[in-house]
Formats: C-alpha cells, structure tokens, sequence
C-alpha cells in the first residue's frame, strides 16, 4: 500500500512537472516580482499563458506553447516575449487573481502603447487582452505578430518624401532603408525598429526590380551592386550609401550589428541590448551571451 502511494505521488509530480514552463529556457515563468519587468518594462508584445500544471487542457497547449516560445526567442528574435503564470502555486495567486483568471489555460497578449518619444513612465501598462483562437503554434504566432506595433515608415520609390527623408539631419537620427519586392512591413523589421525605437529611423519602399540610384535631397547618389531585396544606411558624411553584405535578410542578431556599425548607434532592448541581457537572465537563469559589435565601438 505504501509503494502504490509513493508511486501515485511520483506520478503525479511528473505529471506537474511535465506541465510546468520552469525548466524551459524559452519560455519566461513570471512572478509577481518579475511580471511587471518582462511585461510593462519594455516596447515589446508579451503573450502570457496562466495555467495550472495539473490542467489537461495546459498540457494539451504545453507543446505548441514551447515551440512558439523557441521560434520567438531562440530562432526569429522577433520583439515579442513568450511567458507564464503557474496560477496553482501560492505565490502568484495574487496575480492570477488580478487579471480575473477564471478557467486555464486562459492566453493573454499584452500590448505595448504607442511610443511618440515623449511618454512617462507612469504611460507604461500595456494593454491587455484575451486571445480566443486556435490553440496552435501558428495560430497564436500570427496573433501576437499582428499586434506589433509598427515604427517603420512606408514610402514610394518615385515620391517626393523620401529624398527628403533621407536627407532630412534636424533630428540626427540614422536612417536604415528596406527595398523589397514585398510591401508589407515584415515581423521582423518592426522588431529591429522597436529594438532602435528614437535611435534609429527605418524606413521600406516597394520595388519591382532592383534600384541602382537614390535622390538625396536635390543630389542623385549611387548604389553600387545594387540587389532585391537589399538594406541600405545612408551614410551623410561621406555622401554614400552603405549595403547590409548578407545575402539573406533573416538574421536579426547579424543584421542588428551591422546597424549598430554603420550607425553608431546601440539598441535600447532585444538580445544586444542592456535590457535584452536582464531579460535573458530572468527567462533563462543564466548570464546572457557577450555581444559582438566589432572593434569600432
């Protein structure tokens, strides 16, 4: 009798454990005393699953849920934060209770508010709301991606806007420009504009075939080896323009050092950031990686 009640009781704490996000490095298992800081204290989405460990349904979504939390922290980097809420422990009852969690798993995306360079820090709370779809990997990914908020200006190639753009010096912002074939601002644009938000101007105009020449204010400036899609820095110092040398435009960390190069100019959050090393620290448990900006910083 006393063996089956042992093994009942390491049955069940497997069964916890299994449900459980707390040794999962991509996933951030929030407290009261680290909530407000991945949540509120940061320009990025946070998709916050409450759950219970016990619950069929949570282990049912535990899958998916760790998926998507490799994809966004491990694989994309997009300016979003996977997290959770163990609603059965005692410590974050108080918290579970505050956002009226009434059945589990109960997926809640929080929204940053729009950042006009001008906002307190008692402007922060984001905005929260419950999501209602599908219980996939998928699903919730283009959910929380359409919730990006989004920083990237939008231009015509034969407009009058962007020369002026591009030459525009009274704010002293750097300027990162995308020409692609595709004209919708991508995931992952939005998420290097919210990582250099007031430090760096990106901005992306739709082309059909690859631009050899930009206007500059009133002077034509050449692109040499010009491609589709090619991101280009408009250096105003030399008069030039300086092209992203990767031949995919997928990588945000290697994409990121290059406009931290080129620019001067190091992101405020993501995974070079300052902020972006606390964050890995609390998601993880461990020091984040050192960063690689090259020799010119």
């Amino acid at each position: 009798m006393l063996c089956h009640f042992i093994g009942l009781l390491s049955w069940l704490a497997a069964v916890i454990a299994a449900g459980s996000y707390s040794r999962d490095p991509n996933v951030f298992e929030l407290t009261p005393k680290t909530f407000d800081k991945v949540v509120h204290g940061s320009n990025y989405t946070t998709v916050v699953e409450f759950y219970a460990p016990w619950c069929g349904y949570c282990q049912k979504l535990h899958g998916s849920y760790s998926k998507l939390g490799k994809f966004v922290h491990d694989d994309s980097q997009y300016a979003i934060n996977i997290a959770a809420v163990n609603c059965d422990d005692d410590v974050n009852r108080p918290l579970c209770a505050e956002y009226r969690i009434q059945g589990f798993p109960t997926v809640m995306v929080f929204r940053p508010p729009r950042h006009d360079g001008s906002s307190k820090k008692t402007d922060t709370r984001h905005i929260s709301e419950v999501y209602q779809g599908e219980r996939s990997f998928k699903a919730i990914l283009n959910f929380v991606t359409s919730r990006l908020k989004n920083y990237v200006k939008k231009f015509k190639l034969d407009g009058t806007i962007l020369p002026k753009w591009l030459a525009e010096t009274s704010n002293e912002k750097p300027r990162v420009l995308l020409v692609t074939k595709n004209a919708q601002v991508s995931p992952l644009l939005k998420s290097l504009a919210i990582d250099y938000l007031e430090r760096v101007d990106f901005g992306i105009v739709p082309a059909k075939q690859p631009v050899e020449q930009f206007t500059v204010g009133d002077e034509v400036v050449e692109i040499e080896e010009a491609t589709l899609p090619m991101l280009v820095h408009y250096n105003s110092k030399t008069k030039s323009f300086e092209k992203f040398p990767g031949a995919k435009l997928n990588d945000k960390t290697k994409i990121a050092q290059w406009v931290t190069k080129v620019t001067g100019q190091k992101p405020a959050e993501g995974s070079l950031s300052k902020l972006g090393k606390k964050l890995y620290k609390i998601r993880t448990g461990k020091k984040a990686p050192a960063s690689d900006f090259g020799d010119e910083l």
